[in-house]
């Protein structure tokens, strides 16, 4: 499965928001609407990513943390999908 990444500040203005409050390193995740967020964030003086699933039906663990972008979208993909399957 394949959900793609928009840049927040992009997603901002097609939702009519105001982009500039978003970095430059925050996604929203895609699938027929938006679905969650990744970003980077310092934690404890290192960078890591963090993602979170946004849907109404997502009962936690709803949020994770990873070392990469990729790390992240990895473990983002696992729970997304783990949360379809029970619905």
């Amino acid at each position: 499965m394949t959900l793609p990444l928009r840049k927040t500040r992009a997603q901002a203005r097609i939702e009519r928001l105001d982009p500039k409050i978003w970095d430059e390193d925050d996604y929203a995740i895609l699938d027929e609407t938006k679905v969650g967020r990744i970003y980077s964030q310092r934690i404890h003086g290192e960078l890591k990513w963090v993602w979170c699933l946004q849907t109404d039906s997502a009962p936690p663990p709803n949020t994770g943390i990873a070392d990469t972008l990729d790390g992240a979208k990895a473990a983002f993909r696992k729970r997304y999908e783990e949360v379809r399957r029970r619905h």
